[in-house]
Order: C-alpha cells, then structure tokens, then sequence
C-alpha cells in the first residue's frame, strides 16, 4: 500500500458512512475481514456482519477529515476527525482518533481497529 492507496480507501470510507449504503460499505472489506469499532469491545467478524453493523445505525450527517499518518507494507496509520450529527438531534458530536488498517492485496480492508475520544459540542 502506497500513502495514496490509502487516501483513495478512506475517501470512499467517508462517502460510505455518509451515504450508509450496503454496498459501498461491503466494497471496503474482504469477506473475512475484522472491524473491531473501539478498544475492549467484541470485534466485527466477516464482511457481511461489519455490513449489517454499520448500516443499521441512525442517518447521520458527516463532516470527516483525515492525515495519514504513516504506511508500512499492507498497515497503515490514520488521524481522523469526524463532526457527527445524528437526524432530528440538534447535539453535534466530535470525534478524533486513530485508525489501525490492514489491507489485502486487493486494497480492501482485512482489518480495521479505532482508538477515539468524543465528545458532544452543542
């Protein structure tokens, strides 16, 4: 993976949970692939579950940026900044972390762990 191999995934990471749409979030994972979404909590297992996981949340709107931050062989390292707010809420939320990724050599994600801190601005 090259550090634009990465930016091209995790454009298509945000146009996926903006849009949370099934397919676009399937594209992104191998058929094994594991999400593990926060530290100490049961990972994702298998693109079909990291599908149904992930869509079955509240539309939300999404302001996303990103660095990445480094790329050795297939993992890769990203500092995310994510401006959320869910439909009908008027509470926007902060997010700022870190992404842990493992490609195939396909470029799609093979596994994929976050570190983050939140917090709520309005």
């Amino acid at each position: 993976m090259e550090h634009d191999d990465v930016r091209r995934w995790m454009d298509a990471y945000r146009e996926a949970w903006i849009s949370n749409a099934p397919d676009a979030v399937a594209a992104l994972f191998t058929d094994d692939a594991v999400y593990q979404p926060e530290p100490f909590t049961q990972s994702w297992v298998g693109r079909d579950e990291i599908v149904r996981r992930w869509t079955a949340g509240i539309s939300q709107t999404v302001d996303m940026t990103y660095d990445v931050v480094v790329v050795e062989d297939d993992v890769a390292i990203v500092h995310w900044r994510v401006i959320t707010q869910n439909s009908g809420d008027r509470v926007r939320v902060e997010y700022d972390g870190l992404l842990q990724l493992r490609f195939a050599a396909d470029g799609r994600c093979a596994e994929h762990r976050e570190w983050f801190s939140r917090r709520e601005l309005d």
